[in-house]
């Protein structure tokens, strides 16, 4: 099945004012609109196949809204477990940015070897969490973890990625890296591709670029949310998100700008390139410390989604590897009668977004210059669908 992914057209011009920024989406914002006539079970087993990008957290926020939409509370051990699986696969996402996406950037070769093996792992530990597959159904039960093959695969993953990525044991790497000092330690003592890419923006005063003053999405309340995407122009709001008037940013950076490490670094080089990489690699070892936690008895109670505040409509809510990800039910008799769904990418790549004012604060620079500054933040921001970036300029 294709995935309706869309594209980002992403159009960078130079004007007598400087740069500006446009941003155009072909992404099909209202194809959820097949899920309408089918039962719950099988909008939930469907879904996660056709949203294939971060397949987890889309099959979390479904399920989620589905039993919202039921008056359904699943028992906390579910959620807990469901919730594990989406952080697995946040971990794995920002992996293949780190291993694939940032030596190329740094002009090295992509570490498709390493890749391969985590994704072989990544595999693992979702079949050790759900062996039936059916965690994700309304009304799953829980299912005893397997501790001892868990604690193997997890072990393996903690390996790799000290050779390849921290330089150290994750847990390690998170103890000695908690705030400024610690990172500059780090980048100079560590010679792994992230370490590298980390210290090049610093030499090359390339560790500011594309600040940009854009607030982050505060926590919405279910009935704010479902006020906004269930109204007449909620498929508007679904293209071009804004609370209160403004876009706002979704994204690791927002979830891990109170982390000590990355309000020091905010502190030293401002809401710009390195703090947002930074805070993607500091989500994989914090997510890999909570994953490892993994006990029902020692975690914190999860959030359980309410009961409806309207008879039959349930939100369904995921932070997923590029932001908050939100889903909308309408059932009737059994029956979906409206879904809808509501994407970071769309916040994160608005044409007024934290994506445009960043590469429009660009300072100008040569085609080859302002390109590889322009894909930085990009990646940075990380969207989930293939982009077109275009360099252009204003004749007079």
């Amino acid at each position: 099945m294709s995935d309706p992914a869309g594209t980002l057209n992403i159009q960078l011009e130079r004007t007598s004012r400087g740069l500006t920024c446009r941003i155009a989406s072909t992404r099909p914002v209202t194809a959820a609109d097949l899920f309408a006539g089918r039962a719950p079970a099988a909008t939930a087993a469907l879904l996660p196949l056709l949203y294939s990008i971060c397949a987890k957290a889309q099959a979390f926020a479904c399920v989620a809204s589905l039993e919202g939409a039921s008056g359904r509370l699943p028992a906390p051990a579910v959620v807990a477990r469901r919730r594990r699986m989406v952080s697995v696969e946040t971990i794995r996402e920002h992996l293949w940015r780190i291993l694939l996406d940032w030596p190329r950037l740094l002009g090295e070769t992509p570490d498709r070897v390493t890749m391969a093996k985590i994704l072989s792992l990544v595999k693992d530990l979702f079949r050790l969490s759900d062996p039936e597959g059916d965690l994700f159904r309304p009304g799953a039960s829980s299912v005893v973890l397997d501790r001892r093959g868990d604690a193997r695969v997890l072990a393996d993953l903690d390996d790799i990625l000290a050779r390849q990525v921290f330089g150290a044991h994750p847990a390690r790497w998170l103890d000695e890296v908690r705030d400024g000092g610690g990172f500059d330690r780090w980048i100079e003592t560590v010679d792994t591709p992230a370490a590298r890419l980390m210290r090049g923006l610093i030499d090359a005063d390339e560790a500011a670029l594309g600040q940009a003053d854009v607030t982050g999405l505060p926590d919405l309340r279910d009935a704010d949310l479902i006020a906004l995407i269930d109204a007449p122009e909620g498929v508007d709001f679904l293209a071009r998100p804004t609370w209160r008037g403004v876009a706002r940013e979704t994204s690791p950076f927002t979830r891990r700008a109170g982390c000590g490490l990355i309000r020091d670094l905010i502190d030293r080089h401002g809401r710009g390139l390195l703090s947002r990489l930074a805070a993607q690699l500091l989500e994989v070892a914090l997510l890999l410390a909570e994953v490892r936690r993994e006990r029902a008895e020692e975690m914190p109670d999860p959030l359980i989604p309410p009961v409806p505040m309207m008879a039959g409509i349930g939100i369904g809510r995921a932070d997923a590897a590029r932001g908050l990800l939100v889903h909308l039910a309408r059932v009737e008799r059994e029956r979906v009668t409206t879904y809808r769904i509501l994407a970071p990418t769309e916040w994160n790549f608005h044409p007024r977004g934290i994506l445009a004012r960043s590469l429009a604060a660009l300072p100008d620079a040569a085609d080859d210059v302002l390109r590889r500054r322009a894909e930085l933040l990009i990646m940075a921001t990380d969207p989930c669908v293939a982009f077109d970036l275009t360099l252009s300029e204003t004749r007079v």
